[in-house]
């Protein structure tokens, strides 16, 4: 009998990544299908006329003088013209084989708006074994997305991959860090060097599903597809790279990895000026994604990311202020772009507390709180936890058999409905079954919610002196925070540690996490009750029952032959 999990839990639990669920060759299949069904330029579509203008995505980027139109005539992969206009840039390219003819009116070609018109026709721009090969070394993760039709929530698979930077031989674009997803197997976004775009409106032109809204840039532009129609007959001169008129150097952009860019980067232009930080690391990488137009300039630059936020403003300054010598092509200046990075060392302005790292509270508070982190011999764990439904109080179970740190198995019941993850040296294993199988896979996270070392990323959380009941605390948190320092509920996530590192409180997914109850098992402070709390309200009460230690159990009891699992994107631990 299904269980019928409470409302609030249930669109928790399906917004929950569930980690990968086809293999390389499964997934690389969907992505071969969804690029083909979405891409206009490529072999075998029929010639095509569009025309799309755009304009900024967000009403607090209405003056950013992004807004223009984008006409695009194709015959061929080969054979083709497009007419990109911006208040600040017009360019109009005819290609003809190995012919091109342009005429530019400015003379920088902006990065966002030449993503945005290939974004229009060529969702990613790489050879398709290329990114079939990446796709299939790519992590892969699976969510399911609740929506609401016609009053009824359903849920939409969104499967999301990315592939990491590969030395492999290619130029810089093919190696470097890309993403992509598919939403019900229908291309969602993508991006990597050199390329990024959102898509959505998907409608039909000769067999292929082509998005008519295509968003693109870290400063969001929207751009709408008006016409898109067959291309009829059109006079020779529509492809005509002779025709007079032409400028003499032509705008091309380049993409090139970290190491290219540095060989033109003039001596003594790399200037960082870094600010004393009161919290987070104070030591760490800072990066960013720059375009350099033809005089060695930087025209435009992404926000950069740091291991402390602190210093992204200064990295900005010091990012915008290099200078390179013109990159060449055939002896011709062209733009580039490419990713930076530098390092960052800095100090504590006088008399502010010193906190440690985000990562070393959490693997602490992991340690001492969690009998898999810190326990010293093989134990079995048992628990029962209690959910409130319309049909009443249902009880489930749960139990962690744990080896070591590469041989355990979590397992959780409720109904009918059966969740299991196990490892077995270097292999793990994943078993989902029955209708509340996902809600399961909650109840692990509750459990162990401290989020996962390797899932991470430092410059994500801040630091701060808090209380919890009245006693003093440590608040690791992240998120939208209100302008007296309150968290969001819905949109912020934190952890509590107590001075001696006990993880005493968490709020994750709009739930707020209370261990109580602390017991020690060994060398374990362990939290023998956990109740979640949601709106002030209890909605769920994890108990354990038991706690005890045994004698090994064999390699075979966490070995599922037929259900193994690549983990990826979990968030918790294990």
């Amino acid at each position: 009998m299904r269980t019928r999990i409470p409302a609030v839990l249930a669109f928790i639990y399906f917004s929950v990544a569930c980690g990968i669920t086809a293999g390389g060759e499964d997934i690389a299949g969907q992505v071969k299908k969804a690029i083909e069904k979405s891409t206009l330029d490529q072999p075998g579509t029929e010639p095509f006329h569009l025309e799309a203008s755009y304009a900024p995505s967000f009403e607090r980027d209405k003056d950013s003088n992004r807004q223009g139109e984008i006409e695009i005539w194709w015959e061929s992969p080969t054979r083709w013209r497009w007419d990109v206009r911006s208040p600040e840039f017009h360019q109009l390219m005819i290609v003809d084989g190995n012919h091109q003819w342009q005429k530019n009116e400015g003379d920088y070609f902006p990065e966002w708006l030449r993503e945005l018109a290939v974004a229009l026709i060529h969702p990613v721009p790489l050879p398709i074994d290329v990114l079939l090969d990446r796709v299939r070394g790519a992590q892969v993760r699976s969510l399911h997305l609740p929506v609401r039709v016609n009053g009824q929530i359903t849920f939409n698979e969104q499967r999301n991959v990315d592939w990491d930077p590969t030395g492999a031989p290619g130029d810089a674009q093919a190696n470097g860090k890309g993403y992509l997803a598919l939403l019900n197997g229908q291309l969602s976004y993508t991006g990597g060097p050199g390329w990024s775009g959102g898509y959505r409106d998907f409608q039909n032109y000769h067999g292929r599903l082509i998005a008519r809204t295509v968003t693109s840039g870290y400063l969001e532009v929207t751009a709408k597809v008006t016409t898109l129609e067959d291309l009829g007959t059109e006079s020779s001169s529509l492809f005509n790279t002779d025709a007079p008129g032409a400028d003499a150097q032509s705008i091309s952009t380049l993409v090139l990895d970290e190491a290219d860019l540095r060989k033109n980067l003039l001596s003594g232009s790399e200037l960082f000026n870094w600010p004393p930080l009161k919290d987070g690391p104070l030591e760490g990488q800072v990066w960013t994604e720059v375009v350099i137009d033809r005089t060695g300039k930087v025209r435009e630059m992404r926000p950069p990311i740091a291991d402390n936020p602190g210093v992204a403003g200064a990295a900005d300054e010091g990012f915008r202020e290099m200078q390179f010598q013109p990159f060449l092509r055939g002896g011709i200046p062209v733009q580039v772009t490419g990713r930076l990075s530098v390092h960052f060392k800095t100090v504590r302005p006088a008399e502010v507390e010193n906190f440690e790292s985000a990562r070393t509270y959490f693997n602490q508070g992991r340690k001492i709180g969690f009998p898999a982190a810190g326990a010293a011999a093989p134990y079995v764990l048992r628990a029962e936890f209690y959910v409130g439904t319309s049909a009443g109080v249902q009880t489930g179970r749960y139990e962690d058999t744990w080896n070591s740190s590469t041989e355990w198995k979590r397992e959780a019941w409720i109904g009918d409905s059966h969740f299991m993850r196990s490892q077995s040296g270097e292999k793990h294993y994943r078993l989902a079954e029955g209708p509340d199988a996902i809600f399961l896979s909650m109840i692990f996270m509750l459990i162990e919610p401290i989020p996962a070392d390797d899932t991470m990323t430092e410059s994500d959380w801040r630091i701060r002196r808090d209380q919890v009941e009245k006693a003093s605390a440590v608040c690791v948190f992240r998120g939208t925070v209100g302008s007296n320092g309150e968290l969001d509920p819905e949109k912020s996530q934190a952890f509590w540690f107590s001075s001696d590192g006990q993880l005493v409180k968490a709020h994750t997914s709009g739930l707020d996490v209370l261990p109580s109850k602390i017991e020690p098992f060994g060398d374990v402070q362990l939290a023998r009750q956990i109740d979640v709390m949601q709106n002030g309200k209890l909605a769920l009460r994890i108990s354990i029952e038991s706690i005890e230690g045994t004698d090994p159990a064999t390699a075979e009891d966490f070995q599922f032959i037929g259900h193994e699992w690549q983990r990826a994107f979990t968030a918790e631990e294990r």
